[in-house]
């Protein structure tokens, strides 16, 4: 995850590989249904706040997700859920995509 500039970016960074592991056994070990809602949205949200926040401040050159990091099934369910979220239907998202 690359070097850490102060104690906050290390410790997050800790925590997030923490969090990859621990995500990595519940999904192995089929126990996903029994992670609260809220513990499985939480993530979600702190992590697109800091997408978003990282790409206000340096700018949008390439995203950062790698190409075998979600199958199109997981992409899509996601997808589906933030769109259904923010009220954002296909029609808008393309013209939303095509600005980016």
């Amino acid at each position: 995850m690359g070097d850490a500039s102060t104690p906050e970016v290390q410790a997050y960074n800790d925590l997030v590989r923490q969090l990859s592991e621990a995500a990595t056994k519940i999904i192995d070990s089929g126990q996903a249904a029994l992670i609260s809602d809220e513990a499985l949205v939480e993530p979600l949200y702190v992590a697109a706040r800091m997408f978003s926040s990282k790409t206000d401040r340096v700018g949008k050159t390439e995203w950062p997700i790698a190409t075998d990091a979600l199958n199109a099934t997981e992409t899509v369910v996601l997808v589906t859920a933030l769109l259904e979220a923010a009220d954002v239907n296909l029609f808008d998202m393309a013209i939303w995509y095509r600005r980016l």
